[in-house]
């Protein structure tokens, strides 16, 4: 079955050669933590804001929501960048889309960063900030209800947050239960680490080495900066065993052209084996995160359209 999967790396069209045209650094503004001012959207209520962590640190949080609106579900959403790089700004495109075209809040985290602050700084950062996004002090500011939808997800390392907090989040109890998660380009196990009944399904992580976005090295060179261990659920949490009632539903954005789009693949089949309804999009021939370092490709808008309609199959049964 996995062998069926490599038809998917073959490099799409439209990034052959578009990459070649970009101005120098283009490729890696995305990856950067600068401070810039809020573009005011007419349509959208913008803003950030500050919420204390664990040790007291100023979690920075940026919301999105419609103009006018209320009561409305929640999505947490965690950037990627290997747990080394990347801020609210990385996919601030894709949480103005979302916003604009569903009645929801998009909350974006901007979590600490190693090798600056190593394992568990950056997920603690975001466990902290799921806890505060249930409180009546999140309800009234963002003006949201997460009882009629609470989902969490993320891009590639923020993904990876998402299956661990989603655990966690189970195992202790809370509510409002989450409703669906969102899964793009994510990263869910150290390849040193599989779990042996999973190997002969990921055979990406060792044949794809060629992807501009993302290689085996780097796999390790972003966890030995990020200080994981390669065993720790928190940073392979394919190695969990019990996937049952973690959310009704997830959906995922699966990159072909990606050194992880066997354990997606895997991932995705396992939430269904575990009881959720979960639906897969894979894009054929592009590499990891292909929507934020390319953001104006045409199959990167394409991809944003599956997001919204994705996310709008998420919130259904909760908005009937």
């Amino acid at each position: 079955m996995a062998e069926e999967y490599r038809r998917y790396a073959q490099p799409h069209p439209e990034w052959i050669d578009f990459p070649k045209n970009l101005p120098p650094g283009t490729r890696h503004t995305w990856l950067k933590r600068d401070r810039k001012p809020i573009e005011p959207d007419p349509k959208l209520d913008i803003d950030e804001f500050t919420i204390n962590a664990r040790d007291d640190y100023n979690i920075l949080l940026r919301y999105y929501r419609r103009k006018q609106i209320s009561d409305v579900p929640l999505f947490i959403y965690m950037h990627g960048g290997g747990f080394v790089s990347g801020s609210l700004d990385s996919d601030d495109r894709t949480c103005r889309a979302i916003a604009k075209a569903i009645d929801i809040c998009v909350l974006s985290v901007e979590y600490r960063l190693a090798p600056e602050h190593q394992f568990p700084i950056g997920y603690e950062d975001c466990w902290d900030t799921l806890r505060w996004s249930t409180s009546k002090g999140a309800a009234d500011l963002l003006k949201v209800q997460p009882e009629k939808g609470l989902l969490l997800g993320g891009t590639s390392a923020g993904a990876n947050f998402a299956a661990s907090l989603a655990h966690e989040y189970r195992d202790q109890g809370l509510n409002p239960p989450i409703n669906g998660l969102v899964f793009w380009a994510g990263s869910w196990c150290h390849p040193d680490v599989r779990p042996p009944h999973l190997k002969p399904f990921i055979l990406s992580v060792d044949e794809i080495d060629d992807s501009p976005s993302l290689r085996k090295s780097s796999i390790e060179h972003y966890r030995k900066k990020y200080g994981a261990p390669k065993d720790d659920t928190r940073y392979s949490p394919l190695l969990f065993e019990d996937w049952s009632n973690v959310a009704n539903k997830a959906y995922f954005a699966i990159c072909g052209w990606d050194p992880r789009r066997d354990e997606g693949i895997c991932f995705a089949q396992i939430l269904r084996q575990a009881g959720l309804e979960v639906r897969d999009h894979i894009y054929s021939g592009l590499p990891h995160g292909f929507w934020t370092t390319c953001p104006d490709l045409p199959v990167s808008e394409i991809w944003r359209q599956d997001v919204i309609s994705g996310i709008k199959w998420l919130l259904q049964d909760e908005r009937k």
